[in-house]
């Protein structure tokens, strides 16, 4: 069953599903993308809906009652696929390999690992965003090359760095030596280095240094980490369908005011409806008035406009307390901060100063807690 199916169903009221439930979606996700990028596919691995459909889920799982156990299992199910992966399919490659042949691999390995990363920072970015500051771990991308850097590093810096320096000795007897090859694997030890804040050199044999001089590699560029997707130009129109199934269709500079849209404009699938699950049609509408006031304000430093815009903001969180709740969860699916910052802050400010219990009728929430 595809995994936008269950989130249909839960968006219709049903029961939240477990992490046991729900990580075999996600593991289908990444054995797709793994298999897809092994054969040479990099872009366009899911459409806008199964893109949704997952992050949906790590949403869900991150926001339910138990979102802090069901964080720390993602993110250990995190790291663990990436485990696997270098275990089961770079490092094998990598040992039956020697010389040059060795370091093509090596510079194909990381190219390919870059690109899992990318996609599985994105579907797991809800982690990013409250779990990882909260207990100061590192970041998925820093998580994922730090992995490669102990795992390829603890077995493979020998042998690589033998290669390296046979081919500087070959450049240094005058022949033929693709210098090319050469610059790319030592650039892997700068990407993770800038990556993981490692200061201690990755595949860098001692001998480089000097022949990096000498061949001006401090100029050289670095191969640039492939986009996922062209980015759309500012006049590309995005459409966007909420959990009721109406589309609404807005500016491009609009529509990425949503970290979530962009992540998905960004993967390549920013021609596509994108799906939003938990999103009803009457908060959409809402959260789009407030991108395009804000998007336009954006464009000029005029102090009247900025006080229309402040009133306008007042007037938009001067709800009923569920609409104002919707307001946070939509804010906080589509990781608008402004305006997760706006709504949050109109309900700290009606709590000031009450008691638990006033807090409790005042949004009507029952006092569920039995001492045991």
């Amino acid at each position: 069953m595809e995994a936008h199916q269950h989130c249909d169903s839960k968006t219709s009221g049903s029961k939240v599903l477990t992490f046991e439930e729900q990580w075999p979606l996600l593991q289908a996700a990444v054995d797709k993308l793994i298999n897809q990028i092994e054969e040479g596919i990099d872009n366009s691995i899911f459409s806008s809906e199964d893109y949704m459909s997952h992050y949906t889920i790590v949403h869900q799982l991150c926001t339910d009652r138990q979102g802090e156990k069901n964080s720390k299992l993602l993110y250990d199910q995190y790291k663990k696929v990436f485990e696997e992966y270098i275990n089961s399919t770079v490092l094998p490659f990598l040992r039956e390999k020697n010389d040059e042949l060795l370091l093509m691999e090596l510079v194909r390995r990381w190219s390919n690992y870059k690109t899992m990363t990318k996609w599985l920072s994105r579907l797991f970015h809800f982690l990013d965003r409250y779990y990882i500051p909260r207990w100061s771990l590192s970041s998925l991308e820093e998580t994922s090359f730090l992995l490669f850097y102990d795992l390829v590093y603890e077995e493979m810096n020998r042998k690589v760095a033998d290669a390296v320096l046979s081919m500087i000795d070959r450049d240094h007897a005058g022949e033929q030596t693709d210098l090319t090859l050469v610059n790319n694997v030592l650039a892997i030890n700068m990407e993770i280095e800038n990556a993981s804040r490692k200061d201690d050199a990755l595949l860098y044999p001692h001998a480089a240094p000097a022949w990096i001089t000498s061949h001006s590699f401090k100029d050289y560029t670095f191969p640039e980490e492939a986009n996922l997707h062209d980015n759309p130009t500012r006049s590309m129109k995005i459409k966007l369908k909420s959990s009721d199934g109406d589309v609404f269709e807005v500016d491009y500079s609009v529509a990425i005011m949503s970290q979530t849209i962009k992540q998905v404009i960004e993967t390549g699938s920013a021609g596509e409806t994108i799906p939003l699950y938990l999103v009803s049609s009457r908060m959409l509408a809402k959260v789009i008035e407030y991108c395009q006031k804000h998007n336009e304000a954006s464009k000029f430093e005029d102090r009247t406009m900025n006080d229309d815009l402040k009133r306008w903001d007042d007037g938009l969180v001067e709800v009923d307390y569920a609409t104002l709740f919707d307001l946070i969860l939509t804010a906080n699916y589509m990781e608008i901060r402004s305006l997760l910052d706006l709504a949050s802050g109109k309900v700290a400010d009606m709590i000031k100063g009450k008691s638990p219990e006033e807090i409790r009728k005042l949004f009507n929430i029952k006092d569920d807690f039995s001492p045991e």
